[in-house]
């Protein structure tokens, strides 16, 4: 009877096992660098398209076996160790499948440490290709670096360097006869092996006197490269194969619409260096390289940035890769001169981006800071500058017992995220972030580049082991469409939607998506109407503020501009606080004025001008440690003595959820007259200089761009001059990047308006 009972058992086995395509039986062993077994240690397979987790823990004897029974390529995850091996190469049927994983973490964090762009340091040269006898003493290491090919014969006379970021002094080194390259070198040093022209194909790192014997694989490239800069460009032959240390890879470009791409060229940036191999199609559209693997590549157009990401980091042995791009080039970047933008298409960085001020800690929950740029004034005085500052009191004790959360983070990965190493500070942000939650928290995780993917499904946090797992397996894609990101997250939302608490998602993306701006911000508006709130997150300097700016306004959240990796983990304190701490609500704050100092423009926060002498802001999102400036001008109107006597005043107004009332504050500031001849300046201090010519600029832009739309072309030019005149007058041999920046992108609108003017006047 027992054996009927198995029989039937693995009979039913052998039907489930049938219906699919096959069945891998995989024990992967985990062992610690003395090579005993560890337990109790997860070890987590997550598929690299699907993102399907598993996730068990090994037993006494360091191993666990899993079923694996879908998908093409598993990434092998064990504590902080992730990607560290990959099951792949499935064979329809039964199969089985075994590694052996040594737990070294230092290891492994040397290996994958980022490549440094080293056109940031001054790296000198010390010439040991002809050392001979390496004799070393207690502060040196002799080091011998042997090189075989792939049929394991010496690779004799070939360049070998060991680069040193510490002491910024790469050790040039050849080999001998023997494949090895000698070096003497200082020791409690680290040390990247570069070869062929790869930057950091390994490492060598002197943690202490003696010798150091390495060896290691490597076919060189018998093929010609020309290098200009950072630019390398390959004759490749029409038989190109792959080799144990590079890739053959064949791409076919097809453009958007039919057209000839023949003769066009491709840039395939080598992402974590400032390599660029370039490559020109042929008259079918194709192109070959012969590229370093164990490295990811960022394709370029001319005319159409951040295309896909070629990512070979995983691939070891002799491979080969084809595939298909798809180029859809950019008008305005084709045609830049038919894309001056209109007043909503224009891109501006306000100038709080660029505030380092910081006010005291306030004992109130809500503090004014206000202060004339210079308050003396005389018979020529036509302007005044008032800087109207407010910071909300902070607070890092999180609200454990408030309203529950409802989040959906939304990350774009596309290729350019993988600048200023804002993929990695991002992760370690959000995994910081997941920490602050509570576990009953609902969060869902999605992720986009041309394509979105769920990898979390709304749900409570937890432990958060299954969030942070799939939060360090997001990886660089190609391409940006931000409306299927953003309606994914809002999905998900619903799914678990709270009747009381915060409904919001939050979304993160580094510049235009090919979907249409219009069509996203309506379709977010459905959502935000039904009571779901949507922050939006901007990366780097072409982030499309416009449609951000809109979504959150309507969606009623932050707004938040990360220009470098450092910003990223101050922005998403911004977002919790926001989320999960007690704030005051319902801000205004309004400034009165008079017939002798007259209000004439608001910097830095969006305004209504009341009928009488008084303008009024209000803010809509508050959160602990907010801090606001803006900058008001006024115009002086015939001023004499009299001024003195004439304040501006600013009340402020704000709703206490601890005292369950509103509180207000007023404050009065006057001008100094000063009898005295001669023109008196505008501004004192470098910083409000700096942030009012920023001001000025984007106010200049914005008069450009409407200027533009209007038809008034020759109007929009002028505008232009006269703008850059006013900040060379305020902020004479100014140095500053950021005014230099759009002082330039100013003289490129012109330069654009006279050349659309130009055309326009040859086809009449």
């Amino acid at each position: 009877m027992k054996k009927a009972i198995v029989f039937i058992f693995l009979l039913l086995n052998f039907v489930g096992f049938s219906q699919s395509n096959f069945l891998r039986l995989h024990t992967i062993k985990v062992v610690n660098n003395q090579q005993d077994p560890m337990s109790n240690v997860p070890v987590t397979l997550i598929e690299k398209s699907t993102k399907q987790r598993i996730s068990k823990n090994t037993n006494t004897n360091g191993e666990v076996v899993f079923e694996i029974k879908s998908g093409k390529e598993w990434a092998v995850n064990i504590l902080e160790m992730k990607n560290c091996s990959f099951i792949y190469d499935f064979d329809k049927g039964y199969s089985t499948g075994r590694n052996l994983i040594t737990y070294d973490i230092e290891h492994y964090r040397r290996k994958n440490r980022l490549k440094l762009d080293r056109k940031s340091l001054k790296i000198s040269t010390i010439d040991q290709t002809k050392l001979v006898v390496i004799p070393h003493d207690s502060k040196t290491a002799s080091v011998k670096l042997k090189i075989v090919k792939d049929d394991d014969s010496p690779l004799k006379n070939f360049a070998v360097n060991l680069t040193s970021y510490k002491l910024e002094q790469t050790f040039l080194g050849k080999t001998n006869e023997d494949g090895i390259a000698n070096f003497i070198v200082p020791i409690n040093t680290e040390f990247d092996i570069d070869i062929d022209g790869i930057d950091s194909f390994d490492y060598i790192d002197t943690k202490k006197a003696g010798t150091y014997n390495l060896q290691f694989t490597y076919e060189p490239t018998n093929i010609k490269e020309t290098v200009v800069n950072d630019t390398i460009v390959q004759s490749i032959p029409k038989d190109i194969k792959g080799t144990s240390t590079r890739i053959a890879v064949k791409l076919k470009v097809n453009k958007l619409g039919g057209n000839d791409v023949s003769r066009e060229l491709i840039y395939l940036q080598m992402l974590g260096t400032n390599k660029i191999y370039k490559g020109k199609m042929d008259k079918e559209g194709k192109v070959s390289f012969l590229l370093p693997n164990r490295s990811k590549y960022l394709i370029h157009f001319k005319y159409q940035k951040d295309v896909d990401v070629l990512n070979f980091s995983h691939m070891r042995g002799i491979s080969n890769s084809e595939s298909t791009i798809i180029y859809k080039p950019d008008p305005k970047l084709e045609f830049p001169e038919k894309f001056i933008p209109t007043p909503d298409q224009l891109f501006l960085k306000e100038f709080k981006d660029f505030i380092t001020k910081q006010y005291p800690e306030p004992t109130d929950p809500v503090q004014l800071h206000i202060k004339w740029a210079n308050d003396s004034i005389n018979a020529l005085s036509k302007e005044a500058v008032l800087e109207l500052g407010f910071k909300i009191r902070s607070s890092n004790n999180y609200n454990l017992n408030g309203p529950p959360i409802n989040l959906s983070l939304v990350v774009d990965r596309s290729g350019s995220m993988y600048g200023d190493d804002r993929i990695v500070a991002l992760k370690k942000a959000l995994l910081n972030f997941i920490t602050k939650l509570r576990k009953t928290d609902i969060v869902s995780l999605v992720s986009y580049d041309d394509k979105a993917i769920l990898l979390v499904p709304s749900q409570p946090v937890g432990d958060g082991k299954y969030l942070k797992d799939m939060i360090e397996d997001i990886e660089i894609g190609g391409g940006t469409n931000i409306y299927n990101g953003m309606v994914m997250g809002y999905e998900q939302i619903e799914k678990k939607k709270l009747a009381k608490g915060t409904n919001r998602v939050v979304l993160l993306t580094d510049g235009y998506g090919a979907d249409d701006p219009l069509i996203t911000i309506k379709k977010s508006k459905e959502y935000n109407e039904k009571g779901i709130e949507l922050s939006a997150i901007g990366v780097g300097e072409g982030y499309n503020q416009a449609l951000l700016s809109q979504l959150a306004s309507t969606g009623g959240g932050l707004l938040n501009f990360i220009g470098s990796s450092k910003n990223i983990e101050s922005v998403f304190q911004k977002e919790l606080t926001s989320l999960l701490s007690p704030c005051v609500s319902d801000v205004k704050i309004e400034v009165e004025y008079n017939d002798k100092i007259v209000f004439k423009q608001l910097y830095g926060f969006p305004f209504k001008q009341k009928d009488g002498n008084s303008v009024q802001l209000k803010l809509d999102a508050i959160y602990a440690g907010l801090q606001g400036i803006g900058l008001l001008k006024f115009d002086l109107n015939h001023p004499d003595k009299s001024i003195e006597k004439s304040p501006v005043i600013i009340k402020m107004t704000y709703f206490d959820p601890n005292k369950l009332k509103y509180d207000e504050k007023i404050e009065k500031v006057y001008l100094k007259w000063l009898p005295k001849e001669g023109k008196i300046e505008l501004i004192l201090e470098a910083e409000q200089k700096k942030l009012y010519a920023i001001a000025v600029l984007n106010q200049g832009l914005k008069v450009m761009s409407e200027n533009f739309a209007q038809g008034n072309y020759k109007e929009a030019i002028d505008h232009i001059a006269n703008v850059q005149k006013n900040i060379k007058e305020i902020f004479p041999n100014s140095q500053d990047k950021d005014v230099e920046q759009l002082m330039n992108e100013m003289t490129e609108y012109s330069s654009h308006l006279s050349r659309f003017m130009f055309n326009k006047e040859s086809k009449n």
